[in-house]
Parts: structure tokens; sequence; C-alpha cells
């Protein structure tokens, strides 16, 4: 089993947080999303978690050297009812091996009962169906009936049948068996590129989940259009690539 530890570097109240988990996926849709919350809702490195199983690299962040995965935070701040503007992002640009999929997993939801933080979000791309990129769709599902019903006003539809593989998967299964609130988001994306606009129409989802928080997706949309332009150029100047020579579509859902 992975050795997995979680390094914390500044003690950070996140009680009732909305955790957001997010690694790399098809269209890079949540790393985006998460490299965007971080630097829009200026969010601080409070952690980082490392393993024998994960790439074999160290993330450099303001001079210094991380582990590639880390988990930023902003303040807490609760209203009425115990209902709190914080977000909390876990995340990675690298890779994890398969093995270490579960015990992430449990780590990630031991942690956040631990700090109290009651729901876990995980972000995915999936293939798009368009091949145009305009109409983009978002999917949630969730581990327990409670967090289906915080679902259901939202600009997504429900995922009823099919598969959810890597760690959003298993984050869905094991929140199940423990009864633990653990949704997920999966939006439409292309696998060829990073796809901003699908990112945008991801955070407009996540925007309604949190509404003590503005996370305008305007910026990315105009991030899509100039990285609409650049494919464009890049793919009149180049051939297509073999399918031998296309890189492995990473883990996602089928339906």
């Amino acid at each position: 089993m992975s050795n997995i530890i979680i390094h914390e570097y500044k003690k950070k109240d996140i009680t009732n947080a909305m955790v957001v988990v997010s690694f790399p996926t098809v269209g890079l849709v949540s790393s985006i999303v998460a490299n965007f919350l971080v630097t829009n809702l200026k969010l601080e490195l409070i952690a980082g978690i490392s393993s024998d199983d994960f790439y074999p690299a160290a993330i450099i962040s303001d001079g210094m050297p991380t582990p590639p995965v880390r988990i930023f935070a902003g303040d807490n701040v609760c209203g009425p009812e115990d209902v709190c503007d914080q977000i909390v992002v876990i995340t990675s640009e690298l890779p994890i091996r398969t093995a270490a999929f579960s015990p992430l997993a449990d780590k990630i939801i031991d942690w956040c009962k631990k700090k109290n933080s009651k729901i876990v979000t995980t972000l995915e791309g999936i293939q798009s169906r368009d091949p145009s990129g305009e109409d983009i769709l978002v999917f949630h599902v969730a581990s327990t009936k409670e967090a289906v019903k915080q679902l259901k006003d939202l600009p997504s539809k429900p995922f009823e049948t099919g598969m959810v593989s890597g760690l959003s998967g298993i984050l869905l299964y094991k929140g199940n068996l423990q009864n633990f609130d653990v949704s997920c988001l999966l939006a439409e994306a292309h696998a060829e590129y990073p796809d901003s606009r699908s990112a945008a129409e991801l955070l407009k989802v996540l925007d309604k989940m949190v509404p003590q928080i503005k996370m305008d997706p305007e910026p990315l949309l105009k991030e899509a259009e100039q990285i609409e332009e650049k494919i464009k150029e890049a793919m009149a100047q180049i051939k297509p690539m073999s399918p031998a020579e296309l890189p492995d579509t990473p883990p996602g859902m089928y339906g």
C-alpha cells in the first residue's frame, strides 16, 4: 500500500468548507479550474501530499519545492446556519499511478473528516459529443442522498448510468460506503488540447454550489478564444498525428 503523507505547512480552519479535488483529466479542465480558483480567490498553500506512487518530481512554487500534490485554502468565514464561504483545493498537474488512487482517496476523506469539512467535490473532463465544442454539457453525480439533494438545482444534468473511473470514481464509492458526501462534476471537453471553454462551464456550476463566493468564468471564456485561435494556427501547420503517436487519454467516464 502507498505510503501517503500529508505535510501541513500552516494550520487553517476549514470547518464546513467545500474541498475541491482536481487531478489531470480530459481537456485538463480540472487543472484549469483549480489554477483559476487558487489565483482568483487568492488561496494560499497550506499543505502538500507525498507518496512513492506519485510522479517523481517537485513542484516549485514561489521559489520553494513542494510535493506534486498540494492543498490550498483561504480564510474561513461562516454565516448563519454554519454556511461558510470557503473553498479548499487539492490539486496536481501531474498524473499519479493507479496503485495510489485508493489510499489517496482514503487519506483525503480521513483528512476532511478530521478537519470537519463535510463535502468533497471532484472535477472531471469527459469526451465531448460535439466536435464543434459549442454545445457543452456538465453532469453531476454524488455519493449520498443528502449530497444528491444539494445538486438538484444546479445547471447540470444528473448522471444516471455509466462509469466514473480514476480517483473521482473511487472517492464516490468510498463516500457512499462511509456515508460521506462526495459529489463529482463532469464536463464535456476535447481530449486533444486544454479546453478552457469547458472549464468555464464547469466553473459556472461550481459557482452555484458555493453562492457565497463569486467565481466569474468570464476570464476563462476570454482565454478560451485565445487558445482556440492558437490551436487553429497550429493545426494548419502540422500534420495529424497517427493513433500510435497520440498521448494516452486520461481516465474519465464511459456512459
